[in-house]
């Protein structure tokens, strides 16, 4: 199963678009740091702390110093980046996973380091995919996402729409 480490804006969005229901019951091994997991309001911590609670989604919690370490390197050798962003990429990088973000910086930055990095468009796919929402519903959300969250890829959301509207899958790679 493919390991997810997950950036808080991510799953701020499914909580706002209440969406992390299904996300959770997707086929993928889901992880939060703690540093990112502090960083969540109170109110989104505590959803997410259900799902930790019910091991569906697992806190990473960082206690030895050689990660300490990584995670400092990171930060030390990157441009922007918070230390939650940095542990967010120590930890993909450890466990050969993927960083699910929709910070700009975070996925420019690790990617060009060789990390896999995915975003909320690739939370839909799956969703879309594995039947857990309908493309009507994907649509809606969608639209609503686009209403409260302007840094959205254009190009890629109107590919969606455009496929959607046609209940059509976009190809994952």
């Amino acid at each position: 199963m493919r390991v997810i480490i997950n950036d808080a804006n991510i799953l701020i969005d499914l909580v706002h678009l209440s969406l992390i229901d299904k996300f959770v019951l997707l086929p993928f091994d889901l992880k939060i740091t703690d540093f990112v997991h502090e960083e969540l309001h109170e109110n989104q911590r505590h959803i997410i702390q259900g799902y930790i609670d019910d091991v569906k989604i697992e806190l990473i919690i960082t206690e030895n110093e050689e990660d300490f370490i990584n995670i400092a390197t990171i930060l030390d050798n990157t441009s922007g980046l918070s230390f939650e962003d940095c542990s967010v990429w120590h930890y993909a990088n450890k466990l050969n996973g993927i960083i699910l973000t929709g910070d700009g910086r975070l996925r420019k930055q690790a990617t060009e380091e060789g990390i896999s990095v995915k975003g909320i468009l690739f939370v839909f796919d799956n969703l879309l995919i594995y039947k857990f929402i309908t493309f009507a519903d994907a649509l809606e959300r969608l639209n609503y996402l686009c209403q409260i969250n302007s840094r959205l890829p254009t190009n890629a959301i109107n590919e969606r729409i455009a496929s959607w509207t046609n209940e059509k899958h976009i190809l994952l790679i």
